[in-house]
């Protein structure tokens, strides 16, 4: 008998992850590809579909796919999957979900990545351990998603949980977002590499200068992680100013929502030290009657935080063909 399956795709700003799933939870199958998004809309769509009939043809052939499951990068509306701006991407206004379903027919739903990335920490990674759960995304941007009694926080638009763009400092470094100082332009990945691409422009990071020899546009922030967790005082100096500035915003996090538990992961998160330096600026920062039993926690899901969320909202939005069940919960 032939399986029921879905697909999740977390979408960002410079790779696309893509997985598939049967009706049990169980992965079939998972694959990442560059997102090319200089390419524009079209192209970034065609990736997206040729990676989902390319996991079917090799996972599931002769299997039925009942939906697929989005999660994209900045605001959006999650019922009618219209992506309001998607710096990153270079999107303003883009009907996803309805370009998406013309494409493949079949149900498509989309949702931020934050957001789903905080579902599937909630669902998988911390099985319900928190009822009111903050995640927190660190990578090429910084983005996020709120957990209220179990359920995703959205907002009135649908645009809640975009962690990345309080502003911080009010004069500080243009974001993507076109606004001054936020926290995405003084602590993601891409503003690490940007500060330590200004260093060296000034003569500084000798050490990074002989590792990229003359060629900036291989500096990202993963070579001053790791120059910085060799030792290197310039690079270490650089990624506490970045943790710093996390710290800020999470503490800012703490005084307005008093969470459990606020969740870090992304690819930046992964430096050695950012928890317990982002711990420390909240206990600094955030009133101590709200932060005495806040956890501060690595996600545990990592890469695949994204794609586990887009499971559990397949399991809020699909129900299996014959027993009803919700998809992707196990038969008794």
């Amino acid at each position: 008998m032939n399986r029921e399956i879905m697909a999740g795709v977390d979408l960002g700003g410079t790779k696309i992850l893509a997985g598939l799933f049967d009706d049990r939870g169980q992965m079939l199958g998972k694959r990442l590809i560059p997102t090319e998004a200089v390419r524009g809309l079209e192209a970034v769509l065609k990736r997206m579909t040729g990676l989902i009939a390319e996991l079917k043809g090799r996972h599931a052939p002769e299997d039925k796919l009942r939906g697929v499951v989005v999660g994209a990068p900045g605001p959006l509306n999650g019922e009618t999957g219209l992506v309001y701006e998607a710096p990153n991407l270079k999107w303003r206004d883009v009907p996803l979900r309805e370009m998406l379903q013309e494409i493949l027919q079949v149900p498509v739903w989309v949702d931020n990545d934050g957001n789903l990335a905080a579902l599937g920490e909630y669902t998988y990674g911390y099985p319900q351990e928190y009822r009111m759960l903050l995640y927190l995304t660190v990578s090429t941007g910084i983005g996020g998603g709120i957990i209220i009694d179990g359920e995703v926080y959205r907002g009135i638009d649908g645009g809640a949980g975009e962690f990345g763009h309080m502003t911080i400092v009010p004069e500080g470094p243009v974001c993507s977002c076109g606004n001054r100082g936020c926290l995405e332009a003084l602590a993601s990945g891409t503003a690490v590499a940007r500060a330590a691409r200004e260093e060296v422009s000034r003569g500084r990071m000798a050490a990074l200068q002989e590792v990229v020899k003359g060629c900036t546009e291989k500096i990202d922030a993963r070579l001053v992680a790791e120059l910085a967790a060799a030792g290197d005082g310039e690079a270490v100096h650089l990624m506490e100013e970045a943790i710093g500035y996390l710290g800020i915003g999470a503490a800012n996090l703490v005084n307005l929502f008093n969470p459990q538990a606020i969740v870090i992961g992304g690819g930046v998160s992964g430096y050695r030290g950012l928890l317990r330096g982002v711990e420390q600026v909240v206990k600094e920062r955030s009133y101590s009657s709200l932060s005495r039993r806040l956890k501060i926690l690595p996600a545990r899901l990592g890469s695949e935080a994204g794609l586990m969320g887009c499971l559990a909202l397949a399991g809020r939005k699909i129900k299996c063909g014959v027993s009803g069940r919700p998809f992707g919960m196990p038969a008794d």
